[in-house]
């Protein structure tokens, strides 16, 4: 019987971790930049090879 109860229950639970069945989505898209070179995010929030120049600077803009 305890057998039974833990052999459906491993069942129970090898099914629902499949990723077949998976209700959520990715949170992101496979980036564009290879993650061996440096990256930053961009205003928009994209990520973007590292450049010194296009560093964008908030507290700059907003005149702090």
């Amino acid at each position: 019987m305890k057998f039974t109860i833990a052999a459906v229950l491993a069942f129970a639970a090898s099914a629902l971790a499949y990723p077949g069945n998976s209700q959520f989505d990715r949170r992101q898209n496979i980036p564009s930049v290879d993650a061996a070179i440096p990256a930053m995010s961009n205003r928009n929030g994209e990520v973007v090879p590292f450049n010194t120049a296009g560093v964008y600077q908030d507290a700059k803009a907003k005149g702090i």
